[in-house]
C-alpha cells in the first residue's frame, strides 16, 4: 500500500517535520514555545558557531552564582568578552547568517569583588 499510494503521507510530512523540529528545539535547547517557533522558521537560514571547549550540555550546568573560575573550567575560553568582562559571549553567527544560537554568560562582582554568574542567556537570535 505504501508504495502506490506515498503521496497521502505528504501533508503528514509537510505538518509533522516543523512540528518535530519546534519540539526539538523547546526540549533540546530549552526555547520557550515563542523562541522555538522562530527557530524553526530560521532552520535552514541559522548557522551558530561555537567556542572551541564548548557543549550544550556544559553550558547547561553553569548556573547563577558561579564564579568565573568554575564557568571557565565548564565550557572554556569564550569567543568574546563586553561590557568590562562582564559578558562572556560563546556563541557567534557563522558567516553572513543574522540568525544563530546564543550563548552567553552574564557575571556581575559580589561584595569581595568576585565575578560571579548574574545570568545565563540560551536564546534564538534573529534580527
Amino acid at each position: 500500500m505504501f508504495r502506490k499510494n506515498w503521496y497521502l503521507f505528504t501533508p503528514l510530512a509537510i505538518v509533522g517535520l516543523p512540528a518535530l523540529s519546534l519540539v526539538y528545539y523547546m526540549f533540546v535547547f530549552g526555547y520557550p514555545p515563542a523562541e522555538a517557533v522562530e527557530a524553526t522558521t530560521h532552520f535552514f537560514q541559522s548557522s551558530t558557531r561555537y567556542a572551541m571547549k564548548y557543549s550544550d550540555r556544559h553550558f547547561a550546568l553553569v548556573k547563577p552564582g558561579m564564579d568565573g573560575k568554575e564557568v571557565y573550567s565548564r565550557i572554556g575560553v569564550p569567543f568574546e568578552r563586553h561590557n568590562n568582562d562582564t559578558e562572556w559571549l560563546y556563541a557567534l553567527p557563522k558567516g553572513l547568517t543574522r540568525a544563530y544560537h546564543e550563548r552567553i554568560v552574564i557575571f556581575a562582582k559580589d561584595s569581595k569583588g568576585v565575578p560571579r554568574v548574574k545570568e545565563v542567556v540560551r536564546a534564538f537570535h534573529a534580527e
